[in-house]
């Protein structure tokens, strides 16, 4: 390499330590807005209705769908708030004026943002992880069959199958065993008694 070019670099090196703070304060910048956003998906996720709603998850993987998802949105914000504190520095703090005060605030800055970028990546990592587990759960667990499930007591006799509607009129069961893509309805008017039941 010739003199000049090695002298080019070693300018561009100087320069460096004196513009590396602004430059990391940028990367937070795009860290904290895409943290932002994640954390804004995740709590659309945790209000999603219909087939995804975590309730009608049986009664263990509900808690923890919802304890995975707390977690993903606890660590998503944490690492905004961290995000936020390396692009902007700490509020109020007392700008230094003195040559040697400034160099040796501004390595120290460097340090804590250098820190606070790492903090925010464990945290997205995390975050999503916890996402895609509780997204895994909410997908894989199904509905507990026996949910649905009522002993009828009627004028006629006892019946036990999944409850399908209740009318004023009538009540549609789902028979458990024998054919059990036919409904069985009963009138109303001689239904004495239904109770949930945990198996037929």
């Amino acid at each position: 390499m010739s003199a000049g070019v090695d002298r080019r670099w070693a300018e561009l090196a100087r320069e460096l330590q004196f513009s590396q703070l602004d430059q990391l304060r940028k990367q937070a910048e795009g860290w904290r807005n895409g943290l932002i956003g994640l954390t804004a998906l995740v709590t659309v996720l945790a209000v999603l209705k219909g087939r995804d709603d975590l309730s009608k998850l049986p009664s263990p993987w509900q808690t923890v769908a919802i304890l995975l998802l707390g977690s993903a949105f606890l660590l998503l914000v944490a690492g905004s708030l961290v995000a936020v504190r390396a692009s902007f520095g700490k509020p109020g703090e007392v700008l230094h004026l003195g040559g040697q005060s400034l160099r040796k605030w501004t390595l120290t800055e460097i340090r804590r943002v250098r820190q606070a970028l790492y903090l925010s990546m464990t945290a997205f990592t995390l975050g999503m992880a916890l996402v895609a587990a509780a997204l895994g759960v909410s997908w894989t667990q199904t509905e507990d069959p026996a949910a649905d499930l009522v002993k009828v007591a009627t004028t006629t006799g006892d019946f036990c199958g999944q409850l399908v509607s209740y009318a004023p009129s009538n009540v549609t069961l789902l028979p458990t065993t024998g054919d059990t893509t036919k409904p069985l309805v009963l009138r109303t008017a001689d239904v004495r008694k239904i109770t949930p039941a945990t198996a037929c």
